[in-house]
């Protein structure tokens, strides 16, 4: 895809003038993007799916007319997110063509499958966004774009938000990247443009930039970002808001980033492709070793009828792992995920 496609605007529609003075900042930030490179979209949620039901659960219906207008004063498309047929058919009606599924509907199918039902008359001008569902399970995502790809909906785009790993991560982020779950769902999908959103990822405000320009060195297709305007006043997820201005910076660091450059046939990169081909035939002939040494010492266990399973040992073994990890520059998190898989293999080979 030629185009970076940008989906901005606040997490929430909270007022008409809250609205309004977001787009007419955002505007002045778009209009000065190249057109030919950025494609944008303005985004607030109408209905928010919260965790407690004691939050700022959205302003609902009310808000559909604010957000067209809004829409009109960036000069942008409009999107929201649904998650019932009401939604959906409430927001068509008004106007709106660009909706996006959030995670937590992702996870359920069922929910999917009503959206993907409702009754819509002209489907072929429908935009949908499929985020990533809370936990990294690949399957219920390409489940979302599929049972919309079979109601007959054409264009579809999906969403990388990070995942929800609770109190299993010690990601810096508010939802960790697992940037392997994301590149898995483009390599599955070459056809569907896949978007990263910063924000939900980040969890900060001054994270988000990291995180926007990690992905388009990537090669994500493009951006979702909450942008306020006045983030401290927000009613939901205040602490990941940028303001405009602080968008404006963000564009203006992204668009310093060469994302068409290509590799070509460089005489340098084919080497250095050729020390990770080489270095991985280590690493594999490295884990066959592993797995045949976990053999042995799974027939050992059995000829001494001790439990394969010895948590004490694998808890020591990871915090060392983990600890190194960091000391070398690694995402413990990343190495957490390595050694629990490696861990895994070895104690099946045991059993």
């Amino acid at each position: 895809m030629d185009k970076k496609i940008l989906i901005v605007g606040p997490c929430a529609a909270e007022s008409y003038e809250q609205l309004a003075d977001t787009a007419k900042a955002l505007r002045e930030v778009l209009c000065s993007l190249p057109s030919a490179q950025f494609e944008h979209v303005l985004r607030a949620g109408l209905w928010k799916p919260r965790s407690s039901p004691s939050t700022f659960q959205g302003i609902g219906a009310e808000g559909l007319p604010w957000l067209v207008e809004a829409a009109a004063i960036a000069g942008s498309p409009a999107a929201t997110e649904v998650a019932q047929p009401e939604h959906l058919t409430a927001a068509y009606e008004a106007g709106i063509r660009h909706f996006w599924i959030g995670a937590r509907t992702t996870s359920n199918p069922f929910m999917v499958e009503a959206l993907a039902d409702t009754p819509i008359a002209d489907k072929q001008e429908i935009v949908w966004y499929i985020k990533n569902p809370t936990s990294p399970d690949i399957d219920l995502w390409v489940g979302a774009v599929e049972r919309l790809r079979r109601a007959g909906y054409r264009q579809l785009r999906a969403i990388h938000r990070g995942f929800a790993m609770g109190e299993h991560t010690t990601s810096i982020y508010r939802n960790a990247p697992l940037w392997s779950v994301a590149i898995e769902f483009k390599r599955r999908y070459a056809d569907i443009p896949l978007l990263t959103d910063a924000s939900h990822i980040a969890g900060q405000a001054e994270r988000v930039a990291e995180i926007a320009e990690q992905a388009m060195r990537m090669g994500m297709d493009g951006l979702m970002i909450e942008v306020h305007s006045h983030p401290d006043k927000a009613l939901s997820d205040a602490r990941q808001q940028l303001t405009p201005e602080a968008f404006a910076q963000l564009m203006l660091r992204l668009t310093a980033v060469d994302i068409s450059a290509h590799d070509g046939d460089s005489t340098e990169l084919a080497s250095l492709r050729q020390q990770i081909d080489e270095t991985d035939d280590e690493l594999w002939a490295l884990l066959s070793k592993r797995m045949n040494i976990s053999q042995q010492i799974g027939k050992y266990k059995r000829e001494h009828n001790m439990p394969v399973l010895q948590r004490t040992r694998y808890n020591e073994l990871l915090r060392r792992r983990m600890q190194w990890a960091e000391q070398h520059g690694i995402d413990p998190e990343a190495a957490k995920q390595i050694m629990d898989i490696i861990h895994e293999q070895s104690v099946l080979r045991q059993v």
